[in-house]
């Protein structure tokens, strides 16, 4: 399955040291869970109220994995940092 992050974030945050965050902790989800491939990280070439920041996209092996993956340190780490900032997050799921 395919997973996706959007994230808009509260003015005045830094966008681009959350990318870099992001990022990251993706590429190391992805060294560390082998049921967790391809993430790339996307960040917004247009500023509008309705547009998010970042867009994350993995893939998940399988709908059973999301929980183990959610619940991870690292992931869990990356949302206490980002969440003081974060104004929306929206997640999306599809088969693949």
């Amino acid at each position: 399955m395919m997973h996706y992050v959007l994230l808009k974030f509260r003015k005045g945050a830094d966008v681009d040291a959350a990318e870099k965050l992001v990022r990251s902790t993706y590429e190391k989800l992805a060294e560390v869970l082998p049921y967790l491939s391809s993430p790339v990280t996307y960040r917004c070439c247009v500023e509008r109220d309705s547009n998010a920041d970042i867009m994350a996209v993995m893939r998940l092996d399988s709908a059973d994995k999301l929980q183990e993956y959610l619940h991870h340190p690292l992931h869990v780490g990356m949302g206490k940092q980002l969440n003081p900032s974060i104004e929306t997050r929206i997640s999306f799921d599809r088969p693949d």
